[in-house]
């Protein structure tokens, strides 16, 4: 965002280095406006909840967007999973029959299922049609939280998107070791 400013501004194209890694920023970057004031690029906080940094580079590139996000919306009944490659999961447990819209990266292989079917489509396709997937002995195995909506909400995945749901719906999203799970009033 800081190189498209200074680039409007008509200084110096691609004043700063950017990468697709996590921490890669390692102090602050102090660019001077003609008033005076400053742009400050800071370097971002890694924390336990972000799955990009479990990543390898190849898996960053299919749930970094490329472009902007186009939403895609699909059509649930309760006992049906979303698979947002084999990072996320989404099981519509209660409620009307419904759309959910799903805001992630094009790359990111987007599968719905039955619930019933889930879990063994999950342990045949994780790392092969459901990728990027967290893989080897010590990989964390998904672990799911139940949410309900009282509002239209968005269903936050681990940094890989999100999901819009309608209000009354009951869901149990996964990502490995419940990384980056959480609810929020829809943006959209």
């Amino acid at each position: 965002m800081i190189n498209a400013i200074v680039d409007q501004m008509g200084e110096v194209k691609d004043l700063i280095t950017t990468s697709r890694f996590p921490g890669t920023t390692l102090d602050q970057i102090k660019i001077p406006l003609a008033n005076g004031h400053f742009l400050i690029d800071t370097p971002g906080v890694l924390t336990h909840n972000q799955l990009g940094t479990k990543l390898s580079a190849d898996d960053l590139d299919l749930i970094s967007p490329r472009k902007s996000l186009k939403p895609v919306t699909y059509q649930l009944l309760p006992g049906n999973t979303l698979f947002l490659g084999g990072l996320g999961r989404v099981d519509y447990l209660k409620g009307p029959d419904s759309s959910f819209t799903v805001y992630a990266s094009r790359s990111l292989f987007i599968h719905r299922t039955k619930t019933i079917n889930a879990d063994d489509f999950y342990e045949k396709h994780r790392g092969g049609l459901l990728r990027p997937a967290l893989m080897g002995p010590n990989a964390p195995t998904l672990k799911g939280q139940e949410f309900v909506s009282q509002d239209k909400s968005d269903l936050l995945i681990g940094g890989i998107g999100f999901v819009t749901i309608p209000a009354g719906c009951v869901v149990k999203s996964y990502t490995p070791a419940g990384i980056g799970l959480g609810i929020r009033r829809a943006l959209i």
